[in-house]
Formats: C-alpha cells, structure tokens, sequence
C-alpha cells in the first residue's frame, strides 16, 4: 500500500493573501511555540460546495465524508500542453473506466511542468472547455478533482474576480452538487486507473469551502 499526498504545500505565495506568523514564540519567552495562519478557504488545496456560488446551498459543515472519501477514477490526461482546450473528444476517451459513484480525478501532471509558486502555472494552464464540463457532469460522480487552475477565466485573479457564469466547473458541477477538489498535485505518482481517495477538508461551520489534506492509496 502507498500513501500518495495529493496536497500543496500552504506557504507564502504571491496569488492569495497569506499570512503566516508565531502567536507564541520560546524565543520570545513563551512556554510553547503557537503558528497562526490568516488566509482564504480557497487557497491552495481545498474543497468547494455549491454555498460557493448559491445561497442556501449545503456548507462544507454539512457535506458528509462519504462524498469526499471513496473510490476514484484517475482520467490521465497526458501528456498536456500550455493553454492547451481540455475537449469533450479527450474526455470521453480518456473517461471510460469512470462508474457512478466516483470521485474523479484528472491527471495532467501540470505540476511537473510549472511550480504552483510561478505565475506560468497559472496564466498558461490547461483547462475545461464547456462541452467537456458538461460531459463530467452526467457521469453520476460525487466530485472532481484536478491538478492544474480547470476554468481559463482563473487565469484572471486576483486582477479580475470572475462571477461563476464564466467559470464551467463551478456554474455547472457546482449546482448539480457535484464537489470541486482544487489544485492538487502528484497526481503523476498515482501509476493505475483506480485509487482509494480521502479529501478531508477543515470543518469550519457555515463555511462555503475549506482546505484539505487530500490523500490516495494505491495497493
């Protein structure tokens, strides 16, 4: 059995506002040492829910882990090129072995090609087109995940902050309720089709997402 971290490492990083500091210090005569962190939900790996984009919608209190927790396709999509259109074609070749129930998770290995810490990550990214959207979103799945910024107009922030009717995977997925697992990585180092997964998201009460500690286990 191999445990695979599927997580980003949260540290500063010039896209989210960050803020990592000692609130106890031994150093400064404290009896322990406390970090503190200040950042977004949506920084770095994490998990979103429908609340994300619609009000009244479920929070990421009220997901159960059986949505998060399970057996996974693994959808290689590689090899991958810069600002490359993921297609509906490329989907529904790749996409076969994905049965109702599934989490999915799509490998393109972005991360080998260009750090998360770089602004190449994430202005010449891969990501869905809408017809491919559309197509993950009739397989029956509980979530998705993925490796590289999936909506192109993600590109755009923090300059712009788009509303979610541009971005595919949240106006569609989203509202079918089918959860986003953003910005994994090592998904290179998953070698077969099918993985057990366990995406554990901080459950912070009212809160329309969280981050997570994202593991896969291969036998």
């Amino acid at each position: 059995m191999e445990l695979i971290d599927l997580s980003m490492a949260i540290q500063p990083l010039w896209r989210w506002p960050i803020e990592i500091g000692l609130a106890k210090d031994m150093a400064r005569g404290d009896p322990y040492r406390v970090t503190a962190v200040k950042m977004t939900m949506h920084s770095f790996t994490h998990v979103d829910t429908p609340l994300h984009i619609e009000p009244g919608r479920e929070s990421i209190d009220e997901v159960g882990l059986e949505r998060l927790c399970g057996p996974a396709a693994v959808v290689n999509l590689q090899p991958i090129r810069e600002n490359q259109e993921i297609d509906r074609d490329l989907l529904v070749d790749k996409a076969g072995h994905v049965r109702p129930g599934d989490i999915v998770l799509l490998k393109t290995g972005w991360d080998l090609l260009w750090d998360c810490t770089t602004k190449h990550y994430w202005l010449d990214a891969p990501y869905l087109s809408l017809e491919a959207v559309h197509y993950l979103s009739g397989l029956s799945i509980k979530a998705v995940g993925f490796d590289f910024p999936q909506d192109f107009v993600i590109r755009q922030i923090p300059a712009r902050h788009p509303p979610a009717a541009e971005m595919p995977t949240h106006d569609i997925l989203l509202r079918r309720g089918i959860l986003l697992i953003e910005y994994l990585c090592n998904l290179h180092r998953i070698r077969g089709a099918r993985v057990d997964l366990y995406a554990l998201p901080l459950k912070v009460s009212g809160a329309e997402g969280a981050c997570a500690r994202v593991v896969a286990v291969e036998m």
